[in-house]
């Protein structure tokens, strides 16, 4: 059995998660402030409770890029990654990569099935955004802390590339997964490759001295439909 590449367990300090009322409030549809004064309340009150029952956790482990004879691969040692064409044009010229693994924890999730199983689903509804911003969040400080060891280095990072995404089976966290001991971080997969608990984020950075970071990447994903997408804002 192949040896574990090792583990870099990251102290995610919740004072520094980051969650904008703003943006939760134009997901619900506030474009034009429509929304009234009690559900901007009900945001400003689930922050504050999402924070506090949170328990975000993270891991990321560095292993050497490997270069393929397919463009549509990343290859490390013993694994080859079938991803599509876009994630490798992404991690070019990358010399090692980061693969990680974050969550917010069980607790929002079940706050959020809790309310709309009470009937609340205004307050379940945003509960479940703001999760999905809180591991986000999370993923931000794993991603700073790539881009801390590749500075010591010498290097830069890409932006972060999760399964599921840019054409990326969601299958291949099957792989990614086995890069890390079982329920790492708490995080657990299912054999249909669903993760749980559910507000966890799988993924890649790319390290090199001549790799690029992209401020905007909404234009080269797929989903047009994500609730997230960034069409038109920078």
């Amino acid at each position: 059995m192949q040896d574990l590449p090792r583990i870099s367990y990251s102290d995610i300090d919740k004072a520094m998660i980051q969650v904008d009322a703003g943006d939760i409030l134009k997901l619900l549809g506030d474009q034009q402030g429509m929304i009234g004064a009690h559900t901007e309340e009900l945001v400003d009150k689930y922050i504050t409770e999402c924070l506090r029952i949170s328990s975000p956790a993270g891991a990321f482990v560095l292993t050497e890029a490997l270069d393929s004879s397919s463009p549509e691969e990343i290859r490390i040692q013993g694994v080859r990654f079938n991803s599509g064409k876009i994630i490798p044009k992404m991690l070019r010229n990358s010399q090692n990569y980061a693969f990680f693994l974050v969550t917010a924890g069980p607790e929002p999730e079940t706050l959020a099935r809790s309310l709309m199983t009470e009937g609340n689903y205004l307050d379940g509804y945003i509960v479940d955004l703001l999760a999905s911003a809180l591991v986000d969040s999370a993923a931000d400080l794993i991603q700073e802390q790539v881009r801390n060891l590749a500075e010591q280095k010498s290097m830069r990072i890409t932006n972060r590339y999760s399964p599921g995404y840019c054409s990326w089976n969601v299958d291949e966290q099957q792989k990614l997964f086995k890069l890390f001991p079982e329920r790492c971080c708490g995080i657990s997969l299912s054999e249909s490759s669903l993760m749980n608990p559910v507000k966890s984020i799988s993924g890649i950075i790319g390290m090199g001295a001549e790799v690029a970071f992209r401020d905007y990447t909404c234009e080269i994903c797929s989903m047009l439909h994500c609730q997230f997408r960034k069409v038109g804002d920078q």
